[in-house]
C-alpha cells in the first residue's frame, strides 16, 4: 500500500522538471495535491487525537504539565503526529512552488500577447 509519504515523494521527485511537465500538467498535479492534503489533514486530527489521549494519560503519572509534555514527545503517538506535520508543511511548499509556476506562466503567456 502507498502511503501518502511516498506519494508526496513521488510528487515532488515528478514536479522537480515542472518545466517539462507544462502548465496543464502542473495544473492537474496542483489538483492532486490539495486533495493529497485534505487526506492528510485528516490523518493529523487522528494522529492529534491519539497525542493528546496520551498527554492526558501522562500527565496523571507525571503530575506536572512540562514533565508530561516531555514524555509525551517520546512516544510513538507523538512521533506520528510530528511526521504528518513535517509530510504537511512539505506538501505546502509544493503546493505554493506550482501555485507560483502557473501565476509566472500566466504572466508570461499574458506579455507574449503584447
Amino acid at each position: 500500500m502507498t502511503t501518502i509519504r511516498d506519494l508526496i515523494t513521488e510528487k515532488s521527485l515528478k514536479l522537480r522538471d515542472v518545466e517539462k511537465l507544462g502548465p496543464v500538467i502542473a495544473a492537474q498535479e496542483l489538483v492532486e495535491l490539495s486533495s493529497l492534503l485534505s487526506s492528510l489533514n485528516a490523518e493529523i486530527a487522528d494522529t492529534q487525537f491519539a497525542l493528546n489521549q496520551k498527554r492526558s494519560e501522562l500527565l496523571v503519572e507525571a503530575k506536572s504539565v512540562a514533565r508530561a509534555r516531555l514524555l509525551a514527545e517520546s512516544t510513538p503517538e507523538w512521533k506520528n503526529w510530528f511526521d504528518r506535520v513535517m509530510q504537511r508543511d512539505a506538501l505546502l511548499e509544493l503546493i505554493r512552488a506550482i501555485k507560483y509556476y502557473l501565476r509566472a506562466m500566466k504572466d508570461e503567456m499574458t506579455e507574449s500577447v503584447y
